[in-house]
């Protein structure tokens, strides 16, 4: 019989076994009883590199997406020798090989948009084409709040929330109104002041207030210094009242609970029975000066979007100014988009949520805050 030296086959000394088994087909290594085995040195000349690239791999999905972890799959490539493996690639960066076709990806962050793709390799180190890309965002890391509430509002109710960027005349709300669509960024270590507007049908009453900020973003409002405004009852037309931001708060978008009571000290989780409250969102920030995220005014006249909120696409309007890139940061300060200047960034890859996006011009940095809805 013939047979072929493979292309991709290592030159040099190696060993050939030629058996011979009685009524049976041999192996290569049993002992059998009627017959004989042979050993020979063949010497293989080097043949042709293997040059030939695998096929490259299809059909690349994410699942499993959770805040930190998701798994990546697709279809297997092919080769004329044979796939040793795959390389895994977030973004331009390789973040690690594997033999089969999945990769259990770890150590992402909640609201943070990535991409992925993978190639394949043999053994003489040939590399196939790229796979699809696929964007992924990851989901935001969700809490749950206790409810408060007033059950008639009928007599008193906050009509009116002043905290940064945050001016909200609301009116009458029926005792609870979610407001944390609204938002305002604070600095860590910022003196703030928050003003509150009661309105009265008829009678003037006196109303008692309090303020809770979620800084360390677990859901409640029971922790040391989260109670940032207490106003004990009173019949002011307004009333505000000055609070510091702790330097340990943590970065990112948490709740604000304003909370106004007939009569006497609401707290944090209670329905009582004349009275509002309202919850709002506020994004800490670091340290002005400290990267992007000090800039806690979020305001420039040379710089305008719409929509905001936007669902497919943000529109930039520089007054003069010449953009030259561009990037998207959630709240956190992670980057999340980037690219060269347009008028029209599209940000439909991402999860809903607030975000900001900066504009670099000639001379200075333009920033604004967006609703993604």
């Amino acid at each position: 019989g013939t047979f072929t030296v493979p292309s991709g086959t290592i030159g040099g000394e190696t060993r050939m076994r030629v058996s011979m088994k009685y009524n049976g087909i041999p192996t290569s290594c049993e002992t059998f009883s009627y017959g004989e085995v042979e050993d020979y040195t063949i010497n293989l000349g080097a043949g042709a590199p293997d040059t030939q690239a695998p096929t490259t791999p299809s059909n690349l999905v994410a699942s499993n997406v959770t805040q930190t972890t998701l798994t990546l799959s697709w279809n297997a490539s092919t080769d004329n020798v044979g796939v040793t493996g795959y390389d895994v690639f977030q973004g331009t960066t390789n973040i690690g090989s594997v033999t089969g076709t999945s990769a259990n990806i770890t150590g992402l962050s909640p609201s943070t948009a990535y991409s992925f793709k993978v190639r394949a390799h043999d053994a003489a180190g040939n590399n196939s084409g790229f796979s699809n890309t696929v964007n992924v965002t990851t989901p935001s890391n969700t809490v749950t709040y206790c409810t408060s509430q007033g059950n008639n509002s009928n007599d008193e109710y906050i009509d009116r929330v002043q905290l940064g960027s945050i001016n909200n005349l609301s009116g009458n709300n029926g005792g609870y109104a979610d407001f944390t669509s609204i938002s305002t960024s604070l600095a860590k270590g910022s003196s703030n002041t928050i003003t509150i507007t009661p309105r009265w049908t008829g009678t003037v009453y006196r109303e008692a207030y309090r303020v809770w900020i979620d800084y360390n973003q677990d859901g409640d409002f029971n922790d040391s210094g989260e109670q940032v405004y207490s106003r004990s009852r009173t019949t002011a037309s307004s009333i505000s009242g000055s609070f510091t931001v702790p330097t340990s708060a943590l970065s990112g978008a948490t709740r604000m609970r304003v909370s106004m009571k007939y009569n006497a000290n609401p707290s944090s989780c209670e329905t009582f029975t004349y009275g509002e409250v309202e919850d709002y969102t506020v994004i800490i920030s670091n340290a002005i000066g400290q990267g992007i995220t000090g800039d806690t005014g979020f305001s420039n006249a040379e710089m305008s979007i719409y929509p905001n909120p936007a669902k497919h696409t943000l529109n930039i309007s520089l007054i003069e100014a010449t953009g030259k890139d561009y990037v998207i940061y959630n709240t956190v300060g992670q980057v999340v988009g980037k690219g060269a200047y347009t008028e029209n960034v599209d940000v439909s890859s991402l999860q809903s949520g607030i975000y900001i996006i900066e504009v670099n011009t000639e001379n200075n940095k333009l920033r604004k805050r967006f609703v993604k809805e």
